[in-house]
């Protein structure tokens, strides 16, 4: 099978082909640390670390890199409002971050540096572009001369003189051109600065990510991402800045955004009061349940977030785990039969659905097509089939990044104990008693299933 993934810059699918054979270099632009994290963002870096996964189950080494804005206007501003300085505010919601990330099963990238880490290798390319007559040094900043750049609207497609139609610009009377944009600004009265080569001040936003792909991955990248809200102007500026530096070469073989997300079909903001910060989600349903209503949905178009959905993708994930276990317990008691089961056709259509530009959707139907099709003969199928299944069901799990669940030894003698105690409740016809058990139990992520051969019980997420 050949991977082919959707390339923002040509806008069309694309084969796959890496820079260095075997190795992934892929750089995804991080958030600006001066707020929570939301849904919005965990959607983003939700697909990018299945992006990762399927590369990975491939063969590809992948060297992920996620940056961190520490250092920009509403950072200082929030600073200022709090009478702290700005690193204070960056790192408590870098800190933020990371546990959002963690919460949701999402990989941390082998690097995740932050803006201000990187301030002397900016001097560098800011200086090498002013000396090859692509920036200039003004009494207020340092610009990039957008009108020295030929390609300058590739990558969002539209021509230079329409590209600033309803674009916050920066205003300043000392550009040469409206849409020229900063590398360097000048300090000033109470903000943070750093002595640079032209004038006191600090970076501007673009030249940011552009140096750190620059310093940990070289001139080069496999995949740059990020929402499609960066299209334009932060990725069309990261490209300018990029292949000026490094002598046009591309920056980036495959751009890949991911779609905005709704709350209720209206824009997620602050003016409308419905941001859903990633804790707050987590009330709502746990991080497997928002990995699969994530995985449901095309990662190119908007989504809708509804109580509805993420309530269906709770009751279909729970579906998941439910068929992992018994499978794992039919395994382990030898209570199979005799019967084949072929997984190896619905891994087969989950492979071709990833290798389409990451069709999530149609990979979690092949799972989920498999889980239907086992249930109905999980007892008559033989060990061998049963344990290529299960194999097969984990390996489709962790590509989705559906978390693994785990209990320890003391926890599974608690719920043995509760178990032994309810049925003895039932025997007793203590029922009422013994259904608050059972539901003290749900509360916890375990689910009870009376049967034939007893009360079984599930972990669920």
């Amino acid at each position: 099978m050949v991977l082919r993934l959707y390339n923002t810059l040509s806008g069309e699918k694309e084969e796959f082909r890496t820079v260095e054979e075997g190795k992934v270099k892929m750089y995804v632009c991080g958030p600006t640390t001066y707020d929570r994290a939301h849904v919005g963002h965990m959607r983003t870096f939700a697909f990018f670390d299945v992006v990762r996964r399927w590369l990975e189950h491939r063969g590809y080494r992948v060297t992920m890199v996620i940056n961190i804005t520490d250092i920009d206007d509403k950072t200082i501003r929030r600073a200022g409002e709090e009478g702290v300085h700005f690193a204070e505010i960056a790192d408590r919601y870098m800190f933020d971050f990371i546990d959002a990330l963690k919460a949701y099963n999402i990989r941390l990238p082998e690097i995740m540096p932050k803006a201000t880490s990187a301030i002397a290798d900016m001097y560098v390319f800011i200086q090498a572009l002013i000396e090859k007559g692509y920036a200039y040094v003004a009494e207020d900043g340092v610009y990039f001369d957008i009108s020295r750049f030929e390609d300058y609207g590739k990558l969002s497609k539209q021509k230079r003189e329409y590209l600033l139609t309803g674009v916050r610009i920066e205003p300043s009377p000392h550009k040469k051109n409206a849409g020229d944009f900063a590398l360097w600004k000048r300090r000033k009265e109470g903000e943070p600065y750093w002595e640079a080569p032209w004038m006191e001040g600090r970076p501007g936003w673009h030249i940011e990510c552009s140096t750190m792909v620059w310093r940990y991955l070289g001139d080069q990248i496999d995949i740059h991402g990020g929402g499609n809200d960066l299209i334009f102007p932060h990725h069309e500026n990261e490209i300018a800045q990029s292949e000026a530096f490094t002598g046009k070469k591309p920056f980036a073989r495959y751009w890949v955004h991911v779609g905005m997300l709704k709350i209720k079909g209206e824009k997620m903001s602050k003016s409308l009061g419905n941001i859903i910060t990633w804790s707050e989600a987590l009330e709502k349903a746990p991080p497997a349940a928002w990995r699969l209503y994530y995985a449901t949905n095309a990662y190119r178009q908007p989504m809708n977030i509804t109580e509805e959905g993420i309530g269906q993708a709770y009751e279909t994930v729970k579906k998941v785990y439910r068929a992992e276990q018994l499978l794992r317990h039919a395994i382990e008691d030898n209570e199979l039969g005799d019967e084949g089961f072929s997984p190896a056709e619905y891994m087969k259509r989950f492979g071709e659905r990833m290798d389409d530009d990451f069709d999530t959707p149609g990979a979690v139907a092949a799972m989920m097509a498999m889980v239907r099709d086992l249930s109905g003969k999980l007892h008559r199928i033989d060990e061998k089939s049963a344990r290529e299944t299960l194999e097969t069901l984990r390996k489709m799990m962790y590509v989705l990044g559906l978390p693994e669940l785990r209990t320890d030894r003391r926890t599974e003698t608690l719920v043995e104990e509760l178990v032994e105690l309810r049925n003895h409740l039932r025997e007793r016809r203590e029922y009422e008693t013994a259904d608050r058990i059972r539901k003290e139990l749900e509360r916890a992520g375990i689910e009870l299933h009376d049967g034939k051969k007893g009360t079984r019980w599930f972990v669920l997420p």
